[in-house]
Formats: structure tokens, sequence, C-alpha cells
């Protein structure tokens, strides 16, 4: 694995930025209505999503560590000036920080974040253990098949797979048993999980990689998304990415994780070395009803619902 990171590190300068893809990139304009839900990238595979006043984050990660000290085995921990710049662009009080697994891109910052903003963490009983380890005062684990309703959303848990880099997945070892997680290692991807998440009668479904194991589940029967965010960071990723679209048929597609989050959030996007857009296009356009997207950080985008579809205003639940 070392060995790999340190490959890694030689290849991260020679990938670009979005600039040869500005026509797909989107961002609200001051025309765009806010009747809708709004999405704010915050790099890797972090998200915020936006309801009436209401918000969600998934993934959040802004300390960005450097790719040597995860090669050579040091020492990491939160950097505290990146998460509070972070923390401006977010809500103040989200009602949740939802985190597909455990490892340091995806939870290292979450339980300096749930002690400022006092959201709950919805996680994998393994995500939970680690972050409660880390200092997070309380954590909600859960597994596929339960369904979280906080305020006007509705979360409903799905199983996922990990993407593998060179046949492996990183950091799946049976760690020892630490009390305080303080190397990449430490930070097991132990069960990977996937949201679909339910809001003002849309869909969005996210994970961090990999095909979805469950179809979301429908009344209806119509599975089809709003919006599609796959993780598309390895080849392992992309060469299921096409069975994923065919299940998910999402009106809108945003691939994820394929920045280089190695680097500060301040240098600007960039894509990371083992990532392959062209790829992700072609599958892409193959779905002729659906639009593909990016998204720069903090930079948000709203969600319309779909011309023609009926209004929905369910009634908040609390959970």
């Amino acid at each position: 694995m070392r060995l790999v990171l340190l490959f890694l590190l030689s290849a991260q300068a020679f990938a670009g930025g979005l600039d040869r893809y500005a026509q797909l990139v989107v961002s609200d304009s001051s025309r765009t209505a806010r009747n809708g839900v709004r999405v704010t990238y915050l790099g890797t595979n972090g998200y915020q999503f936006e309801f009436k006043g209401r918000a969600l984050l998934v993934d959040p990660y802004f300390s960005r560590v450097d790719l040597l000290s995860v090669a050579v085995d040091s020492r990491i921990q939160p950097n505290v000036s990146c998460i509070n710049d972070g923390l401006r662009h977010l809500a103040s009080y989200p009602d949740a920080v939802l985190v597909t697994h455990g490892h340091f891109d995806h939870l290292l910052d979450v339980p300096l974040i749930m002690a400022r903003t006092r959201a709950r963490l919805i996680a994998s009983a393994s995500s939970v253990d680690l972050a409660k380890r880390a200092g997070a005062s309380s954590g909600d684990p859960v597994k596929p098949g339960d369904v979280r309703r906080i305020g006007p959303w509705t979360i409903r848990v799905l199983p996922a797979k990990h993407d593998r880099l060179f046949g492996k997945v990183p950091f799946d070892r049976p760690a020892a048993r630490v009390n305080m997680p303080h190397r990449a290692a430490d930070w097991n991807c132990g069960e990977p999980l996937a949201f679909l998440i339910e809001v003002n009668g849309q869909r969005i479904y996210i994970d961090s990689g990999g095909t979805p194991e469950q179809l979301p589940p429908n009344q209806s029967g119509n599975h089809r998304m709003d919006l599609a965010i796959l993780g598309v960071a390895l080849p392992d990723s992309r060469a299921r990415l096409h069975a994923a679209l065919e299940r998910l048929q999402p009106r809108y597609i945003l691939p994820s994780h394929q920045d280089n989050f190695f680097r500060p959030l301040n240098a600007g996007f960039q894509f990371g070395p083992l990532t392959d857009f062209s790829r992700v296009q072609r599958e892409c356009a193959q779905q002729n009803r659906s639009r593909l997207i990016l998204l720069d950080y903090f930079k948000p985008w709203t969600l319309l619902k779909a011309a023609g579809s009926k209004s929905q205003n369910p009634k908040p639940e609390t959970d």
C-alpha cells in the first residue's frame, strides 16, 4: 500500500482541473428559483443538502491530509483551521451527518464538526465506534434496510461496496484496537453504506463508489433518481458505472470522489491521478435520459423538481 501511495505522490502533479469541462459545471445564479434542494460540494465525497432552512451533511472532510503523511504512516489529525474555513460555508445547525464508511477522508473531521454544529451522526456501527474513539459524544449506528426520518428528510440506508485499489480495499485489514485513531490505517473502512435521501418529493442517491447492491425502494415501483452522486475515484467503480446508471436511471449524474483530496481546498479543484473522466463521460453519454453535471467547491446548485412532477410537501417527522 505504501508503494502505491508513493506512486500517487509522484503522479499527482499531472492531473488537470475543471476548466476543460466548464460546460458541465453548474451553479446557482441570482435568477435561480430556490424551491428545490440546494446542493453544495465540499470536496472529496462531501456534500451539504439544504431544503427550507434544514440541512444534511454527507462525508464532510476539510483537513485534506497530505499524501506524504499517509504514505509514510505519520500521525494525522483534524486541521482545525481548515475545518473552521469549511464550516463558514455550511448551515449553522445541520440535522445530521451521514458517513458512507470509516476512511479518514470521510470520517476524520466528523467528531469536531459534530461538536461545532450539534449534528447527530448516522453511520455504520464500525464508523460510529471509530468516531467515538476520536472524540464524538454519540452516534446512531445503522445497517442496510434501516430508515431514519429527521425533519423533512427521509434517509434510507442501503448496502454498498468500496472500490478496490489494485485488487484490495484500502485500509480494510482488521486494525489493532487503539483508544484513539492516529494514523490513516487506523481509520478502517468498516461496512460501506449508501444512502437514499428523500425530501420535497425528490430522491437523491449517494455512495462513495460501486454498484448499488439493492435498488432503492419506492412504493410506486419507479426507482428513478432525481440525482445520483456516484463515486468514480478508481478503475473499480468506473467499471461498474454503467450498471449503476442502468439501475438508478437518474435525471442528473454527479460523479464524485474524483478530486485530488490530498491538496488543500483553497488550491482549487484538481482531478486525482487515478481518475479517468473521459471514460466517465462516455459511460454517462449512453444514458440518454440523464444529464451529466459537475460542481466546484462551495458553489451551490439547486436541484429543481422535474417538469410536471406533483408537488409533495410531507409533514416533517422527527426521529
